[in-house]
């Protein structure tokens, strides 16, 4: 995880450079996405929403940095690790992932196409109905309010290739991605297992 943040932040810093170009845009992104993996269930389309800030292109590659939320019908099927102890999960995941995106353009006949190869930190959320909770300090005083929310959290890294293509400002775009879940925290998720998933986006420059 410190990795994913000193790369961001390095390109971050290299991009800040870059903003005095009227090339830029803000993307709105919608994305049709289905998940496989032997974890899974049920397997269901899931729908995403993301927004991405674009870089002006140097040298015939931008970068985007940005993220997406992503929720479906997926059922998700696995052991959850806490405190010692293992709770079985079958819960729909709600995805949400913040990283960046290196695009590099191209030209096929006389259509640019861009290549994005994209790194985000990623984060599912199931149901965590059933799984006791931490240890909650008492409040301080009668007035303190807690708030309990029954979900567990597993992160990890994505990483994910793609094609996308522009008719002025609607791009049409494809990815494929996969994601490790249990990359870092192999109590949490005992038994580790992969993610594979294809997208179809399209792409609103705002």
């Amino acid at each position: 995880m410190k990795f994913l943040f000193i790369f961001l932040g390095i390109i971050l810093m290299n991009a800040q450079t870059q903003t005095e170009s009227k090339d830029y845009k803000v993307i709105f992104e919608l994305g049709i996405i289905s998940d496989n993996s032997t974890k899974i269930s049920q397997p269901n389309p899931a729908i995403a929403f993301g927004f991405w800030y674009r870089y002006p292109m140097e040298a015939d590659a931008r970068l985007e940095l940005g993220g997406n939320l992503k929720s479906g019908a997926t059922i998700y099927n696995f052991d959850y690790g806490k405190n010692g102890n293992y709770y079985k999960i079958e819960s729909k995941g709600y995805i949400f992932n913040l990283g960046g995106r290196l695009v590099k353009e191209f030209s096929i006949k006389n259509q640019k196409v861009e290549w994005l190869s994209e790194l985000t930190f990623n984060t599912l959320f199931v149901d965590g109905t059933g799984i006791p909770d931490d240890p909650i300090r008492k409040p301080e005083n009668e007035n303190t309010t807690q708030i309990i929310i029954d979900a567990e959290s597993v992160s990890t890294l994505q990483f994910g290739q793609g094609l996308r293509i522009w008719k002025r400002n609607i791009g049409l775009g494809i990815k494929a991605s996969i994601t490790p879940y249990g990359l870092w925290y192999k109590t949490t998720i005992p038994n580790q297992f992969n993610v594979f998933s294809a997208e179809a986006t399209i792409s609103i420059k705002l």
